[in-house]
């Protein structure tokens, strides 16, 4: 017996060390996509400023736009009054220019010296962008564009037209923005200090191929958060982000481990001792409360219960039963057959009455249930026809002989029939011994 305990309790722990580690790699992957679903959380929240921030810049020429169709055309002293309007809103603008016929002629401000992004429309490598705009009646932008003072920058810059035909081109609506300055209103660099590295690509509806807009560091990504942005005529950038580290960094994984180990090996040291403590519990109960033959609760069991419920004043109600012709069985077949006989039948009893309620061997073949709470008789009719039947099925014991079983039963209830334990139990026993007579007197008369 010491030795299973001893089996059972290494078991126990293997299985426990098994589990907890693999708890603890499911930890690790876990909060590793748990950084990784914030880490979403920061790219989507920054992605969609760019995002929201580009199409209010966009709008600028938008509105010369629609400034221009209304009234087909627009004065350098018009254009000059919305431009300072415009230009105190935002900072990272550096300039907002118009090109009648493709040519540039207003900007704004004009103090600057030369423009920002003169010609640039026209050099071969940009070129392309007017066509494309003019062709396709969409805003184009450039990311990142080197400006004529050296800086970086984007452009955005739309096509106008007065009327729906391609001939009626009046020219375009431009906005020059400082790179750094719009990632810093749209708070891109503050991913650097929440512990992310980050990468802003465009994909270019022009030219198409992929672009760094702008990056915090030339290292290769493994498996980043992103977001797409949509940006201008179609085109559309994305943004990477990613730990200044790892999802996880090794020193991290190798001290979750660590961890789980010795978690897992108490883990699995309390297991063995619980297994090993339930299985004494369980020998000793067998020992003193369970009947060694059947497994149901014994004599004593059933003196402690009734005990207790007669303390207590609570309603119950007793089923006396015993089986018939039992005594034949012993001397036609021997006492292992009826041994054997009175096992099956404790567990045919034990599975026709409810999880709550008791049943009993009190000696040879007599046994009683002990029903909790208050019930009508129909209630224990029915109980003890359940019994019947199910005692009654064919049962199989030694060399293939098979016994036909019938039992005799009687019932009382307290306080109904009776408020003392002893003067139920005799109205129950009685009840159970007219059974018998009736059942033997019915037999006899067949």
């Amino acid at each position: 017996m010491k030795n299973k305990s001893l089996r059972t309790g290494l078991l126990t722990f293997i299985i426990t060390l098994v589990v907890t580690i693999i708890i603890a790699v499911l930890y690790i992957i876990g909060a590793a996509a748990a950084r990784k679903d914030k880490a979403q959380s920061f790219s989507d929240f920054a992605s969609s400023k760019v995002q929201a921030e580009l199409q209010r810049r966009d709008y600028i020429t938008k509105i010369f736009e629609n400034t221009i169709t209304s009234e087909n055309g627009i004065t350098a002293e018009a254009f000059t009054m919305m431009s300072e309007k415009l230009f105190d809103e935002f900072l990272d603008i550096r300039e907002i220019n118009l090109a009648p016929d493709g040519i540039q002629s207003l900007r704004y401000p004009v103090e600057q010296g030369d423009s920002l992004n003169e010609n640039l429309f026209e050099d071969d490598n940009y070129g392309i962008y007017s066509d494309y705009s003019k062709m396709s009646r969409t805003s184009v932008i450039i990311a990142p564009v080197e400006l004529d003072d050296g800086s970086l920058g984007i452009i955005i810059r739309r096509p106008i037209y007065l009327g729906e035909d391609t001939d009626d081109f009046w020219g375009f609506a431009g906005v020059t923005l400082a790179l750094s300055d719009f990632l810093n209103a749209v708070k891109v660099k503050d991913l650097t200090e929440a512990g992310y590295e980050y990468r802003l690509v465009g994909t270019n509806a022009v030219i198409g191929g992929d672009q760094i807009i702008t990056e915090s560091s030339e290292k290769e990504f493994s498996s980043p958060a992103q977001t797409m942005i949509s940006t201008v005529g179609g085109d559309a950038w994305t943004l990477y982000i990613f730990p200044k580290n790892s999802w996880l960094n090794p020193y991290e994984i190798v001290g979750s481990l660590l961890i789980a180990i010795i978690m897992s090996s108490l883990a699995g040291f309390a297991a063995a001792s619980y297994v090993s403590m339930r299985q004494n519990a369980k020998e000793l109960e067998v020992l003193s409360y369970r009947d060694a033959l059947t497994n149901l609760n014994n004599p004593r069991s059933y003196k402690e219960h009734m005990e207790e419920l007669s303390k207590k004043k609570l309603p119950y109600g007793l089923i006396f039963m015993d089986l018939n012709d039992f005594k034949q069985v012993n001397d036609n077949y021997g006492h292992e057959a009826g041994d054997e006989l009175l096992s099956i039948t404790a567990k045919r009893l034990q599975n026709s009455i409810r999880e709550k309620d008791r049943a009993f061997r009190i000696g040879g073949d007599e046994f009683v249930v002990v029903i909790h709470g208050t019930h009508d008789k129909q209630f224990y009719e029915g109980v003890i026809e359940r019994m019947r039947q199910n005692v009654a099925r064919d049962i199989v014991v030694g060399n293939s002989i098979t016994l036909k079983v019938s039992i005799s039963a009687g019932f009382a209830r307290c306080p109904e029939d009776g408020t003392e334990f002893e003067e139920v139990v005799k109205i129950a026993d009685d009840a159970m011994y007219k059974n018998k007579r009736e059942l033997k007197k019915g037999r006899s008369s067949r």
